[in-house]
This record gives structure tokens, sequence and C-alpha cells, in this order.
């Protein structure tokens, strides 16, 4: 059966995601214009030329990054260099391409990157959530960007709901 637009741009999304290198969360976002057109992809992880000290070359970030070794969920970000997936692709596109369009986002927005999008132009935002999601405060970004007037749409992850 053919998948609709929100599930394929929410499954590219998903291996965008696997370029994380982020070993507690990876996401990955979309963004695609008012045609359906891609327009943007981005993902969590460092800035790009971050050297962590003393490791250099590393593929994950559980050398240098406190909250990758923590079991606890709820760690605060404060101390986490990672760029997250929404920032990553609004940084990388002009707004004039995704003025009115559509992001599609592996878990639900924080706060943060609720501002940065609400502020972004686009018209809607289609999230995944699922019990990965169940340590965080999901609802004060998604009512962040109702606030600012941007639609949410929010797709269920089966596997973990």
């Amino acid at each position: 059966m053919r998948q609709n637009w929100d599930e394929t741009w929410m499954s590219m999304a998903e291996v965008i995601a696997k370029r994380s290198t982020c070993t507690n969360r990876q996401v990955g976002c979309m963004i695609v214009d008012t045609s359906n057109r891609p327009i943007s992809a981005g993902y969590n992880g460092p800035p790009s030329g971050f050297r962590p000290l003393p490791v250099q070359d590393t593929n994950d970030c559980s050398a240098y990054c406190p909250r990758s070794n923590s079991n606890e969920r709820g760690i605060d970000y404060g101390n986490c260099v990672s760029v997250h997936a929404e920032m990553n692709a609004l940084m990388f596109a002009d707004r004039r391409d995704y003025y009115s369009g559509t992001i599609y986002v592996t878990s639900p927005c924080c706060y943060d990157c609720a501002k940065a999008v609400s502020n972004s132009g686009v018209k809607r935002v289609v999230v995944k959530l699922g019990t990965k999601d169940s340590h965080a405060d999901v609802e004060k970004g998604l009512a962040f960007l109702k606030e600012c007037g941007v639609e949410i749409e929010i797709m269920k992850d089966e596997e973990h709901v």
C-alpha cells in the first residue's frame, strides 16, 4: 500500500536520524515545502568541527558527553554539545524555500526547538510520539507551537506506544 506524504517524510526523518552519534537518542528531521518537495534534513549531533579532547576520533558521544554515561533520561541538556535535529535542518535551509511548509521530527520538539520552529515560517509540524518520550515534558514545546499558530500532527510510534 502506498504511503501518504506524512508517512513518507517521517520515514525519511527516521533514516536521517541514524546519522546521529548520540548514544541516548537519535533524532531526525525533514523540512518540505508546500508541494511536498524536500528542502532540508538534519539530525542531532555536535557542531561540525567539534573535536572532543582527549578523544579525537569517535563514532559516538560516550567519550565526552556526561548525559551519554547516565541512566537518568531527564538529565539537564546544559552540558550537552549536540545541536538538535530541528536546528540543524533549519540552519541549512533558506526560509524562502520552506515558508508555509512542514517539518517532520522523529521526537517532539523541546522548548528551545519549538521557539526556533515557530519563528521559522513553517506552517505545520509532524512529530512522532512514543514511550521513548515519556521522560520529557513534550507538552511544553507542543503547547508553545500551538500558541504561535503552528499546526501540530502527532504520529504514534506503534512499536513503543
